[in-house]
């Protein structure tokens, strides 16, 4: 413990928040933490003064983190490294097709958006920065889970997935099959798989070991487009986004993947 325990106990609630625990309450955040409930309940309240934490379910009195944590973090990330790399292509995408464009990252057993450029189009998605979308049935999740080995896919699997809708991928021998033409062919799509009405396709990022590290894509409706159209006349332009910031990343490697 610091010379500041107040401090301490509100970075320890704040980083059990953030790291996929759902909504918790009070008596959830002391008994994991081993936190008294009073200092809790201050330290809840200060955040959700702050705009920090927000109460998502009044009877049970839970609490979940607002975006505005990653908000302040992720303006440090941008000034360097993969994120400031990318946006200027990601901002070229979004002008030309005007869709949902997104950079996408690996947490826990979601995917994170990094950057998030909304689509100009008349109805539009919902999306931000901060958002986050299960690996199994968002386009960009599926990328990371497919280009990461099958013992990780099959450990995702035995935990609880949720179906969303008649198209979500719920087992590991369904998903491995899939996983296998994702690595082949280089991009994913999400086929009405997270939401009815929502369509994505999305493509890996490399680092300079050869290694996924983010995805990119965009998000569309079934209003604009089918998974024909993605595929067939905005993949390319995704790959070729895609390939310009995984070679400013120092990839040099399985180029087949951007062709």
């Amino acid at each position: 413990m610091s010379k500041a325990p107040a401090v301490d106990y509100a970075l320890e609630i704040i980083e059990f928040m953030a790291s996929d625990n759902g909504a918790q309450g009070i008596a959830d955040i002391s008994n994991a933490l081993g936190i008294n409930k009073n200092a809790v309940s201050r330290v809840l309240e200060a955040l959700t003064e702050k705009g920090w934490a927000y109460m998502s379910d009044e009877i049970g009195k839970k609490y979940r983190l607002t975006l505005r944590p990653f908000s302040v973090i992720s303006s440090g990330i941008g000034d360097s490294g993969s994120v400031k790399i990318a946006e200027p292509c990601l901002k070229r995408l979004n002008e030309k097709l005007g869709d949902s464009v997104y950079y996408g990252v690996k947490n826990g057993n979601n995917v994170l958006y990094l950057l998030h450029y909304e689509s100009t189009k008349q109805v539009r998605i919902n999306g931000s920065v901060g958002g986050e979308y299960p690996l199994n049935c968002a386009a960009p999740g599926k990328v990371i889970l497919a280009f990461s080995n099958d013992e990780k896919i099959k450990e995702f699997f035995a935990l609880p997935v949720e179906k969303r809708t008649d198209n979500t991928i719920t087992t590991s021998d369904d998903f491995l099959s899939e996983a296998e033409a994702i690595r082949k062919n280089g991009y994913a799509t999400d086929n009405e798989e997270f939401a009815r009405g929502i369509i994505c396709i999305s493509v890996p990022i490399f680092d300079c070991h050869g290694s996924v590290v983010a995805a990119i894509g965009i998000s569309s409706l079934t209003l604009y487009d089918d998974k024909n159209s993605l595929i067939n006349e905005k993949l390319p332009l995704i790959k070729e986004c895609a390939r310009e910031i995984s070679v400013n990343l120092g990839y040099s490697g399985k180029e087949y993947l951007y062709e």
